[in-house]
Order: structure tokens, then C-alpha cells, then sequence
């Protein structure tokens, strides 16, 4: 604990100057988690997964550094930063929340503050709605447990009415449909940055929380999440392909891939749990790349219309390149890590419910028809004018951890 203190107040000395503190956050994260091997407190990291969102996080980190020239905007993104990598190595569970909420914090601002339009007042008040009523039950779920649940795993056996209550505070960071609603409001009126944050961060919160709650399910009622994460998957991917902003094909899309992590875990075997990881670790990379284009063509065109988003191939071959690959591992194409994790679950949801294989396959279907729309409205088409950028030597780093096949070692 009394290092978490030293890191926070030497990340103040560092907070003004964005080079140095991506740097100070490399380094600190490092020697941190070699005391803590070398300490014995290994255990609290659940398997490495908390160790690849710490690196994904120092990414996110350095891209939003090199891409962004609104100070304000790196400031906020440090101190969301510094809130995710708290609640990434809490060991206590009330920190573990105090962390998961105030990670809100920094995008509201954003969105309110760098919105381009009114309606960011009304995707502020669906945020802040939605994390509060779906959030408070878990503070009345850790009080009547009389402190008992003290480390951050709950291992006990509970009623189905407090594995609700317990599991509603990390849905609607995943988000399941029905809770979902916030996400594509809040990505249309936030900046680059923020939506960057809210596809690579946030998201993630919620899954690194949910995965410290799984051992209360006990296979019971289980059935109707999996429905729920079918509906998520299968309908979220119909509403990629209706829409007609950029942004907002992307945050459904979003909603698709988390629904099909959350439907891996929920099947509760090895293959798919880790087919359930590592599509959240593709879908960090994947879709922080994909706003990131997104926010690059409409600082360029002054639209995000998809009838408009054209011109990639005709304006740099090497960006061509890049964005053909993004797109590409969005819809699964081997041999990208995004490929991997659907074979893994499938294999998983095989063994253990084949009657849902025909729903998958049409999920499968589906999902790759609004990638390669997106990919072939974004190729062709009249180029935009003095659209040469040098995103792609930002991006490359982005592009090998999407085919790194690393992260499969690394969890199993």
C-alpha cells in the first residue's frame, strides 16, 4: 500500500509534462510488479489477466500522448489512468469499487466539457443514471455481508437475488443489452480521446470485475444470462449494420465483442474462459485503433457519415495497409488474436451446449458482414483532400499486439 502512495505522488511531480509521465508509468509499473512476484502477491492478480490490462493501459496511454494536443484532454486521461492501474491491483474489495466509480469521472468531463453538440448533456445524464442505479446495490451487498468479503474475490455460495445485485455493478461496464444504452450515446458526443478510453479502459473495468464474482454463480440460473449475451451478440450486430454514423458503428460493435466475452465466461470451462480473455484484450486494441481512425478522419473531413467515410486507399497505401488490418481483426479474420478467442469459445459453447451452435453461426455471419461493410466503405471512393497523415507509425504498435500470439502463452 505504501508504494500505491509513492506512485501517487510522484505521478503528481510527472502530471504536467505527458512524455515523462508515460515514461514514469512504464517504469513504475515494472518495478512494481516484479516486488509484488517477489513478494508473494501474485495470487491477487487472477492469472496474469490484470497484468495484460496493465499493459494495455500504458498503450492507450502512449498513443493518446502522441495523438492528442489538448492538454486538458492528456491530463484527464493521466488521471484516468492512474485510477484504472489502482483498481487493477486492489486487493481490497471496497477499493476495488471506490476505484470502478471514479473512473466515471474523467470521461463526464470530457464528454460535457470537449462535446461538439447539446446532446452530450443528455449522454452525461444516461452515464451517470445508469452507473449509479445499477452501482448502488453492491454497496448494500458488501454492508450486510458484515465485511466479510474483505480480499476482492467473493468465493462464498449466495442467493440468486445478491448475485444479481452483485453482478448489475459490473454489467453495465461490459454492457449486456438492456444496459447498453449509455455506451453509443456517450462514444457520439465524446471526443477521440474519451471514446479511445471508454472502448479500451472502461470496458474492461467491468470484465476485470465481473471475473472476481464468478465463483458466486455455481451454475445456477445461468441460462438467462447466456439468452441475454445471445441477444447482445446477435441484435447489437443487426444495429451495426443500420447505422449510419461511424462512431456509433463502432460502439455497437463494441457491444457485440463484449457480448460475446461475456457469454464465454458464463459457459465456465478453461478454453472458453480464455477465449473470453483474449477477446478482451483484441477487442482493447481493436477498437482504441478503430476510434482512432475514426477521430482522425473526421478531424480531416468535419463528418463521421458513413456515406462520406471513403478515400484510404487513394490517399496513402501504407495507411491503406493499416486500416484494412484494424478492420479485418474487428470481424475475426485468422490470424489475428480476435480469431483465436472465437475459435476457443466456440469449441467451449460446443462441448457444452450445441443446440446454440446455429444461433453462434449466425452471430459469426452477421458480425463479419458489418466488418467488411465498414472496410469497404472506408477503401473506396474519392479521396479527401490533404488526408496524408503519419497515424500509421502511431498505429503499428497497436497493429503487433493484435497478431501477437503472445497473450495466448501468456494466460494459459
Amino acid at each position: 500500500m505504501l508504494a500505491l502512495v509513492d506512485f501517487f505522488c510522484l505521478s503528481l511531480y510527472f502530471f504536467f509534462n505527458k512524455i515523462l509521465f508515460c515514461y514514469f508509468i512504464a517504469v513504475f509499473v515494472f518495478y512494481y510488479l516484479n516486488s509484488i512476484s517477489w513478494g508473494g502477491l501474485y495470487f491477487f492478480f487472477d492469472s496474469s489477466i490484470y497484468l495484460v490490462l496493465v499493459f494495455m493501459s500504458i498503450f492507450i496511454l502512449g498513443l493518446i500522448c502522441l495523438s492528442e494536443k489538448k492538454i486538458i484532454l492528456v491530463m484527464l486521461t493521466e488521471l484516468l489512468i492512474i485510477i484504472c492501474l489502482f483498481f487493477f491491483v486492489s486487493i481490497n474489495m471496497f477499493m476495488l469499487y471506490i476505484m470502478f466509480e471514479l473512473s466515471i469521472f474523467p470521461i463526464l468531463i470530457m464528454i460535457l466539457g470537449y462535446g461538439s453538440q447539446v446532446e452530450k448533456i443528455n449522454a452525461s445524464y444516461y452515464l451517470v443514471f445508469y452507473a449509479v442505479f445499477c452501482s448502488s446495490p453492491f454497496l448494500y451487498v458488501y454492508f450486510t455481508s458484515s465485511y466479510s468479503m474483505f480480499f476482492a474475490y467473493y468465493n462464498m455460495v449466495m442467493s440468486w437475488e445478491m448475485v444479481f445485485f452483485l453482478s448489475l455493478c459490473f454489467l453495465v461496464k461490459f454492457p449486456v443489452y438492456f444496459l447498453h444504452l449509455w455506451l453509443p450515446k456517450a462514444h457520439v458526443e465524446a471526443p477521440s480521446t474519451a471514446s479511445m478510453l471508454l472502448a479500451g479502459l472502461l470496458l474492461k473495468l467491468g470484465t476485470g470485475g465481473y471475473l472476481r464474482i464468478m465463483s458466486t454463480y455455481n451454475n445456477i440460473y445461468l441460462l438467462s444470462w447466456i439468452i441475454i449475451s445471445f441477444m447482445g451478440m446477435i441484435l447489437g450486430s443487426f444495429l451495426c449494420i443500420f447505422q449510419s454514423d461511424a462512431k456509433s458503428v463502432a460502439a455497437y460493435s463494441s457491444i457485440v465483442h463484449m457480448s460475446f466475452v461475456f457469454f464465454s465466461l458464463l459457459i465456465l470451462c478453461k478454453s472458453a474462459k480464455l477465449g473470453g480473455i483474449l477477446m478482451m484484450i483484441s477487442h482493447g486494441y481493436v477498437s482504441t485503433l478503430m476510434f482512432y481512425l475514426i477521430g482522425e478522419f473526421f478531424h480531416q473531413s468535419g463528418t463521421r457519415i458513413m456515406s462520406y467515410l471513403s478515400g484510404f486507399m487513394l490517399s496513402s497505401m501504407m495507411l491503406f495497409y493499416m486500416v484494412a488490418l484494424v478492420f479485418l481483426c474487428n470481424g475475426g479474420v485468422p490470424p489475428s488474436v480476435s480469431f483465436f478467442s472465437e475459435f476457443m469459445g466456440l469449441t467451449g459453447m460446443f462441448l457444452l451446449y450445441k443446440s446454440f451452435f446455429s444461433l453462434l453461426f449466425f452471430y459469426f455471419f452477421v458480425s463479419f458482414y458489418f466488418s467488411i461493410y465498414i472496410l469497404s466503405s472506408s477503401m473506396m471512393g474519392p479521396s479527401i483532400n490533404n488526408f496524408f497523415l503519419w497515424i500509421f507509425s502511431y498505429m503499428l504498435p497497436g497493429i503487433i499486439l493484435m497478431f501477437n500470439f503472445f497473450w495466448l502463452s501468456f494466460l494459459c
